[in-house]
Protein backbone atom coordinates (compact mmCIF):
# COMPACT_ATOMS: atom_id res chain seq x y z
CA UNK A 1 0.00 0.00 0.00
CA UNK A 2 1.28 3.84 -0.89
CA UNK A 3 1.11 5.71 1.93
CA UNK A 4 -0.57 9.22 0.90
CA UNK A 5 1.73 12.10 -0.16
CA UNK A 6 0.39 14.99 3.18
CA UNK A 7 1.00 12.03 5.54
CA UNK A 8 4.18 11.33 4.55
CA UNK A 9 4.79 15.11 4.85
CA UNK A 10 3.47 15.46 7.52
CA UNK A 11 5.76 12.67 9.21
CA UNK A 12 8.98 14.15 7.82
CA UNK A 13 8.29 17.74 8.76
CA UNK A 14 7.61 15.90 12.20
CA UNK A 15 11.30 14.47 12.17
CA UNK A 16 12.86 17.15 10.37
CA UNK A 17 11.96 20.21 12.84
CA UNK A 18 12.73 18.31 16.13
CA UNK A 19 16.36 17.64 14.28
CA UNK A 20 17.05 21.33 13.04
CA UNK A 21 15.58 22.99 16.88
CA UNK A 22 18.43 20.82 18.08
CA UNK A 23 20.81 21.52 15.80
CA UNK A 24 19.90 25.31 16.54
CA UNK A 25 20.00 24.92 20.68
CA UNK A 26 23.31 23.03 20.42
CA UNK A 27 25.06 25.43 17.99
CA UNK A 28 23.59 28.48 20.85
CA UNK A 29 25.52 26.48 23.60
CA UNK A 30 28.61 26.27 21.64
CA UNK A 31 28.63 29.56 20.77
CA UNK A 32 28.01 30.95 24.48
CA UNK A 33 30.74 28.33 25.68
CA UNK A 34 33.69 29.94 23.00
CA UNK A 35 32.40 33.33 23.99
CA UNK A 36 33.05 32.61 27.84
CA UNK A 37 36.08 31.51 26.92
CA UNK A 38 37.01 33.89 24.85
CA UNK A 39 36.12 36.33 27.49
CA UNK A 40 38.68 34.95 30.36
CA UNK A 41 41.68 34.64 28.30
CA UNK A 42 44.95 36.24 29.48
CA UNK A 43 45.19 39.33 27.54
CA UNK A 44 48.79 40.96 29.30
CA UNK A 45 51.10 39.96 26.02
CA UNK A 46 48.39 41.00 23.52
CA UNK A 47 48.08 44.22 25.56
CA UNK A 48 52.55 44.80 25.66
CA UNK A 49 52.09 44.15 22.19
CA UNK A 50 49.06 46.34 21.07
CA UNK A 51 50.75 49.13 23.26
CA UNK A 52 53.83 49.11 20.80
CA UNK A 53 55.65 52.39 20.16
CA UNK A 54 54.86 55.80 19.18
CA UNK A 55 55.10 56.14 15.40
CA UNK A 56 53.13 59.61 14.33
CA UNK A 57 52.03 62.45 16.34
CA UNK A 58 49.57 65.14 15.32
CA UNK A 59 48.87 68.12 17.93
CA UNK A 60 46.00 70.54 17.07
CA UNK A 61 46.69 73.90 19.29
CA UNK A 62 43.18 75.00 20.69
CA UNK A 63 42.28 78.35 22.09
CA UNK A 64 41.73 78.16 26.36
CA UNK A 65 42.11 81.64 27.29
CA UNK A 66 45.00 83.35 28.17
CA UNK A 67 46.26 81.40 30.77
CA UNK A 68 45.30 77.72 30.13
CA UNK A 69 46.97 76.16 26.92
CA UNK A 70 45.15 72.90 25.00
CA UNK A 71 45.62 71.17 22.43
CA UNK A 72 44.23 67.77 20.39
CA UNK A 73 46.47 64.98 20.07
CA UNK A 74 46.22 62.35 17.81
CA UNK A 75 48.56 59.16 18.28
CA UNK A 76 49.52 56.41 16.54
CA UNK A 77 51.23 53.02 17.26
CA UNK A 78 53.25 51.32 15.08
CA UNK A 79 50.80 48.06 16.02
CA UNK A 80 47.84 50.05 14.52
CA UNK A 81 46.18 51.72 17.46
CA UNK A 82 45.17 54.97 17.37
CA UNK A 83 44.54 57.08 20.56
CA UNK A 84 42.99 60.95 20.43
CA UNK A 85 43.26 62.91 23.21
CA UNK A 86 42.35 66.41 24.92
CA UNK A 87 44.90 68.30 27.16
CA UNK A 88 44.30 71.65 28.80
CA UNK A 89 47.19 72.67 31.36
CA UNK A 90 48.29 75.79 33.09
CA UNK A 91 50.06 77.79 30.92
CA UNK A 92 51.44 80.04 33.24
CA UNK A 93 53.56 77.43 35.54
CA UNK A 94 57.28 77.66 35.80
CA UNK A 95 57.54 73.71 37.01
CA UNK A 96 56.12 70.57 35.12
CA UNK A 97 52.83 70.00 36.55
CA UNK A 98 50.97 66.99 37.77
CA UNK A 99 48.73 65.44 35.58
CA UNK A 100 45.37 63.66 35.86
CA UNK A 101 44.54 61.36 32.63
CA UNK A 102 40.92 60.49 32.70
CA UNK A 103 38.72 58.25 31.01
CA UNK A 104 35.13 59.38 31.83
CA UNK A 105 31.80 57.77 29.95
CA UNK A 106 31.44 56.60 26.37
CA UNK A 107 30.06 59.40 25.33
CA UNK A 108 32.06 62.10 27.24
CA UNK A 109 35.22 60.69 26.35
CA UNK A 110 38.37 63.60 25.54
CA UNK A 111 35.52 65.78 26.17
CA UNK A 112 36.02 65.45 29.63
CA UNK A 113 38.53 68.48 29.86
CA UNK A 114 35.63 70.91 29.41
CA UNK A 115 33.83 69.84 32.95
CA UNK A 116 37.25 71.26 34.77
CA UNK A 117 36.98 74.65 33.64
CA UNK A 118 39.98 76.86 35.09
CA UNK A 119 42.07 73.49 35.69
CA UNK A 120 44.55 75.85 37.86
CA UNK A 121 48.03 74.51 38.73
CA UNK A 122 47.61 71.46 36.43
CA UNK A 123 47.27 69.22 33.87
CA UNK A 124 44.10 67.39 32.81
CA UNK A 125 44.65 64.68 29.84
CA UNK A 126 41.52 63.04 28.74
CA UNK A 127 40.96 59.93 26.67
CA UNK A 128 38.59 58.93 23.51
CA UNK A 129 37.89 54.91 24.32
CA UNK A 130 39.49 53.61 20.61
CA UNK A 131 36.64 52.91 19.04
CA UNK A 132 36.50 53.27 15.27
CA UNK A 133 32.44 52.35 14.86
CA UNK A 134 29.18 54.02 14.39
CA UNK A 135 28.05 56.10 17.53
CA UNK A 136 24.49 55.77 17.08
CA UNK A 137 23.69 51.83 15.80
CA UNK A 138 20.29 51.39 14.49
CA UNK A 139 18.76 48.27 14.37
CA UNK A 140 19.51 44.42 14.39
CA UNK A 141 21.94 44.34 11.94
CA UNK A 142 23.81 47.82 12.69
CA UNK A 143 24.52 46.16 16.34
CA UNK A 144 25.57 42.85 15.02
CA UNK A 145 28.33 44.72 13.36
CA UNK A 146 29.11 47.31 15.73
CA UNK A 147 29.91 44.56 18.74
CA UNK A 148 33.08 43.45 17.29
CA UNK A 149 34.75 47.06 17.23
CA UNK A 150 33.05 47.86 20.67
CA UNK A 151 34.69 44.91 22.16
CA UNK A 152 38.01 45.65 20.51
CA UNK A 153 37.55 49.10 21.44
CA UNK A 154 37.22 48.01 25.19
CA UNK A 155 40.74 46.01 25.06
CA UNK A 156 42.09 48.98 22.62
CA UNK A 157 41.78 50.91 26.05
CA UNK A 158 44.52 49.97 28.32
CA UNK A 159 46.97 50.03 25.60
CA UNK A 160 45.99 53.09 24.62
CA UNK A 161 46.44 54.49 28.35
CA UNK A 162 50.07 53.00 28.40
CA UNK A 163 50.57 54.90 24.79
CA UNK A 164 49.00 58.54 26.22
CA UNK A 165 51.52 57.83 29.28
CA UNK A 166 54.60 57.64 26.58
CA UNK A 167 53.54 60.81 24.75
CA UNK A 168 53.20 62.45 28.35
CA UNK A 169 57.14 61.35 29.74
CA UNK A 170 57.67 63.38 26.08
CA UNK A 171 56.08 66.72 27.42
CA UNK A 172 58.63 69.39 29.27
CA UNK A 173 55.24 70.62 31.25
CA UNK A 174 54.30 67.41 32.50
CA UNK A 175 55.50 66.06 35.80
CA UNK A 176 55.94 61.86 35.28
CA UNK A 177 55.86 61.50 38.67
CA UNK A 178 52.62 62.92 39.10
CA UNK A 179 50.54 61.05 36.62
CA UNK A 180 46.98 59.94 38.56
CA UNK A 181 44.09 57.45 36.78
CA UNK A 182 41.36 58.84 36.94
CA UNK A 183 38.39 56.33 36.08
CA UNK A 184 34.51 57.66 36.14
CA UNK A 185 31.38 55.58 35.98
CA UNK A 186 32.56 53.26 33.02
CA UNK A 187 35.39 54.12 32.99
CA UNK A 188 36.51 52.74 36.16
CA UNK A 189 37.29 49.28 35.28
CA UNK A 190 39.02 50.19 32.32
CA UNK A 191 41.17 53.01 34.55
CA UNK A 192 41.77 49.89 37.57
CA UNK A 193 43.34 47.66 34.60
CA UNK A 194 45.72 50.20 33.33
CA UNK A 195 46.88 51.75 36.86
CA UNK A 196 47.64 47.98 37.52
CA UNK A 197 49.59 47.58 34.62
CA UNK A 198 51.22 50.50 33.99
CA UNK A 199 53.40 51.45 37.01
CA UNK A 200 54.58 54.53 35.79
CA UNK A 201 50.88 55.78 37.30
CA UNK A 202 51.17 57.48 40.52
CA UNK A 203 48.00 56.92 41.48
CA UNK A 204 43.99 55.91 40.77
CA UNK A 205 41.29 57.48 41.30
CA UNK A 206 37.69 56.39 40.82
CA UNK A 207 34.37 58.23 40.62
CA UNK A 208 31.27 56.62 40.76
CA UNK A 209 32.09 52.61 39.83
CA UNK A 210 31.38 49.09 41.26
CA UNK A 211 33.33 46.40 42.06
CA UNK A 212 31.52 43.80 40.21
CA UNK A 213 31.15 44.74 36.62
CA UNK A 214 28.48 42.69 35.98
CA UNK A 215 26.32 43.38 38.64
CA UNK A 216 26.75 47.30 37.60
CA UNK A 217 25.61 45.81 34.47
CA UNK A 218 22.44 44.15 35.51
CA UNK A 219 21.70 47.35 37.67
CA UNK A 220 22.19 49.54 34.48
CA UNK A 221 19.64 47.09 33.09
CA UNK A 222 17.25 47.36 35.37
CA UNK A 223 16.68 51.31 34.37
CA UNK A 224 15.54 50.17 30.62
CA UNK A 225 14.11 46.61 30.94
CA UNK A 226 10.88 45.22 32.73
CA UNK A 227 11.59 41.73 32.58
CA UNK A 228 13.29 41.17 35.69
CA UNK A 229 14.26 37.67 35.37
CA UNK A 230 16.04 38.51 31.78
CA UNK A 231 18.11 40.89 33.16
CA UNK A 232 21.17 38.43 35.19
CA UNK A 233 21.08 36.63 31.77
CA UNK A 234 21.61 39.84 29.80
CA UNK A 235 23.96 40.99 32.15
CA UNK A 236 26.17 37.81 32.31
CA UNK A 237 26.27 38.20 28.21
CA UNK A 238 27.00 41.34 28.19
CA UNK A 239 29.76 41.12 30.58
CA UNK A 240 31.32 38.38 28.75
CA UNK A 241 30.89 40.87 25.15
CA UNK A 242 32.38 43.12 27.13
CA UNK A 243 35.34 40.96 28.28
CA UNK A 244 34.18 41.15 31.91
CA UNK A 245 36.56 38.63 33.35
CA UNK A 246 39.43 40.51 31.88
CA UNK A 247 39.02 43.52 33.52
CA UNK A 248 38.55 42.00 37.16
CA UNK A 249 38.00 45.86 39.08
CA UNK A 250 38.11 43.96 42.44
CA UNK A 251 41.11 42.19 41.81
CA UNK A 252 42.64 45.08 39.59
CA UNK A 253 42.09 47.34 42.37
CA UNK A 254 44.54 45.28 45.24
CA UNK A 255 46.90 45.56 42.34
CA UNK A 256 47.81 48.88 42.14
CA UNK A 257 48.44 48.99 46.02
CA UNK A 258 51.50 50.47 47.44
CA UNK A 259 50.25 53.37 45.28
CA UNK A 260 47.70 55.18 46.69
CA UNK A 261 43.80 55.05 45.49
CA UNK A 262 41.06 57.24 45.98
CA UNK A 263 37.38 56.14 45.80
CA UNK A 264 34.61 58.49 45.60
CA UNK A 265 30.84 57.23 45.53
CA UNK A 266 27.67 59.04 45.25
CA UNK A 267 24.90 58.74 48.48
CA UNK A 268 22.18 58.28 46.26
CA UNK A 269 23.83 56.56 43.05
CA UNK A 270 21.00 54.91 40.55
CA UNK A 271 23.53 53.37 38.46
CA UNK A 272 25.95 51.57 40.87
CA UNK A 273 24.62 48.71 42.84
CA UNK A 274 24.30 49.34 46.56
CA UNK A 275 27.22 48.71 48.75
CA UNK A 276 29.43 48.12 45.67
CA UNK A 277 31.51 51.40 46.08
CA UNK A 278 32.29 49.52 49.72
CA UNK A 279 33.13 46.48 48.18
CA UNK A 280 35.52 48.51 46.31
CA UNK A 281 37.07 49.90 48.57
CA UNK A 282 37.83 47.17 50.58
CA UNK A 283 39.03 45.52 47.92
CA UNK A 284 41.73 47.80 47.65
CA UNK A 285 44.81 47.58 49.31
CA UNK A 286 46.53 51.24 51.57
CA UNK A 287 46.91 53.64 51.28
CA UNK A 288 43.54 54.56 50.27
CA UNK A 289 40.29 56.86 51.07
CA UNK A 290 37.09 56.79 50.36
CA UNK A 291 34.98 59.90 50.00
CA UNK A 292 31.31 60.51 49.36
CA UNK A 293 29.42 63.37 47.48
CA UNK A 294 25.57 63.87 47.75
CA UNK A 295 22.98 63.19 45.71
CA UNK A 296 23.21 60.61 42.59
CA UNK A 297 25.38 59.28 39.87
CA UNK A 298 28.03 61.49 37.69
CA UNK A 299 26.74 62.76 34.69
CA UNK A 300 27.78 65.98 32.67
CA UNK A 301 24.13 67.73 33.14
CA UNK A 302 24.45 67.60 36.85
CA UNK A 303 26.62 70.63 37.41
CA UNK A 304 26.50 70.56 41.16
CA UNK A 305 27.31 66.81 41.11
CA UNK A 306 30.75 67.75 38.98
CA UNK A 307 30.94 70.59 41.17
CA UNK A 308 31.63 68.09 44.17
CA UNK A 309 33.75 65.74 42.42
CA UNK A 310 36.15 68.45 41.76
CA UNK A 311 35.93 69.90 45.28
CA UNK A 312 37.10 66.52 46.51
CA UNK A 313 39.86 66.27 43.49
CA UNK A 314 41.51 69.83 44.85
CA UNK A 315 40.72 68.47 48.65
CA UNK A 316 43.14 65.36 47.95
CA UNK A 317 45.27 66.18 45.38
CA UNK A 318 47.74 66.24 48.28
CA UNK A 319 46.98 62.74 49.04
CA UNK A 320 48.75 61.35 45.76
CA UNK A 321 51.44 63.54 45.96
CA UNK A 322 52.55 62.55 49.14
CA UNK A 323 51.94 58.90 48.28
CA UNK A 324 48.81 58.34 50.35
Amino acid sequence: MIEAPAKAGRRSARTVLPRAALVAVLMLVAALAWLRWDAGQPREQWFAERHGQIQTTVVEHLDAGPSQAAASVRLTSDSGLEVFLRVIRDAMADDPLPVLLVLGGHRTGSAAVELFGEVGERAVVALDYPYNGPRTVKGLVESAQAVPLIRKAFLDTPPAVSLALDWLHDQPWADTSRIVMVGASLGVPFATTAAARDKRLSGLLLVHGAADNRLWLQQNLDRRMNLRYLQPVMATLMHWLAYGPVFRTEERVAAVAPRPVLIVGAREDERVPAGQTEVLFDAAREPKMLRWTEGRHLDPARSDVIEAVLKIVDEELSFFEQGG
